[in-house]
This record gives C-alpha cells, sequence and structure tokens, in this order.
C-alpha cells in the first residue's frame, strides 16, 4: 500500500482492424464504463494503431524484436560461459583425486569414464529440474504478463542443447587433461 497507485489500464484487442471500428467501440466503452461506475474517472482512450494503420504490438515492431532477440542471445552466452566456468573449476579441483586414483593403479581411462559419467549425471539432473521450474514459471507468467506464451519449447530446447552440451564439455576437457597428468604432478600442484 506504500506504494499505491490509482491508475488502471484496460486493454481490448478486436478481431476488426477497421479504423472506424476501432473509433466506434471507444465511444461505446467509454459509455459502459460510465453505466458501471458514473464517478468513473476517465481520462483516455487510446488505440495502439499506427498512422499507417498497422497496429504496434510490443514484441511485433521489427527493431523491438532484433533487440530482444539480442538480449535472450547475449543472457543464452553469458549462461553457457557461467555454466562451463564453473564446471570447468569444480573439475579442475579434483586433480589431486586424480593423481591419488591415478598413482593407486587406476586406468586413465576408467578415471576418465568416471568423472564424465558424473558429469553427465549432474547435467541431465539439473536440465531436468531446470525444465520443470521453466515450464512452470512459464504458465505463471503468461497468465501475468501480456502476450507472453506458456510454452516456447524451442526456445527450451535450444537454451537446455546448448548449456548442456557447455555442461559437458566443461566435463571433458579438464578431466582429459588431467588424466594426462602424471599423479606425482597432480600430488604436488596442491
Amino acid at each position: 500500500m506504500q506504494r499505491y497507485s490509482g491508475n488502471v489500464y484496460l486493454h481490448t484487442r478486436l478481431t476488426n482492424t477497421d479504423r472506424r471500428a476501432v473509433v466506434g467501440l471507444i465511444s461505446t466503452l467509454r459509455q459502459t464504463l460510465r453505466d458501471i461506475d458514473p464517478d468513473l474517472p476517465v481520462l483516455s482512450i487510446t488505440s495502439l494503431h499506427r498512422s499507417d494503420g498497422k497496429e504496434c504490438r510490443t514484441l511485433d515492431c521489427p527493431a523491438r524484436r532484433g533487440f530482444v532477440r539480442c538480449i535472450r542471445g547475449i543472457a543464452l552466452l553469458l549462461a553457457v560461459v557461467g555454466v562451463y566456468g564453473v564446471k570447468s573449476v569444480f573439475r579442475r579441483r579434483r586433480t589431486r583425486e586424480i593423481g591419488i586414483r591415478m598413482a593407486l593403479g587406476a586406468h586413465r581411462g576408467d578415471v576418465f569414464k568416471l568423472i564424465m559419467k558424473q558429469g553427465m549425471l549432474q547435467t541431465a539432473f539439473a536440465l531436468g529440474l531446470g525444465l520443470f521450474v521453466s515450464l512452470g514459471a512459464g504458465r505463471v507468467l503468461a497468465q501475468m504478463l501480456y502476450r507472453v506464451k506458456s510454452n516456447g519449447s524451442i526456445a527450451l530446447a535450444t537454451a537446455a542443447t546448448l548449456l548442456g552440451a557447455a555442461s559437458l564439455l566443461a566435463c571433458f576437457f579438464p578431466a582429459r587433461r588431467a588424466t594426462r597428468v602424471s599423479p606425482m604432478t597432480a600430488l604436488r600442484t596442491e
């Protein structure tokens, strides 16, 4: 209640895009609002039609659509780089453990398979949980926001694929690098 604003916005959508129909609706809408509450102050009623007759929706204008795609791409790139960095650092910290395993007689291939298996399980769990949460959040946001679809299956599949690939690559390269280090060097580094 500390940030109370008395402004109320009512959005209506017509299937008819004729300019005269829109103007007729404005007077009808104003009269309907007065019939509901005569004391209700209706300050302005405007349409979202541009002067060339085309409707300017929030994300349908080409400049805005390109800007939104650019922001989405940057966000996805930052997420991929972040996932790669976190997983890579986590795997690099296991260099000593890998050295001990190899000093005790583990084969390089077995150590590599172990690290990749753990990475794949973590990735599968994280992607499954992330998809579940994003589908739930998408439904909630679709009810709250204007012109937001609840299931962006292409966007979800693309993001999940890129993040999964980044996570697996972040496991692959440090694991391969760590199995090439001699056990004595790995034990001495920390």
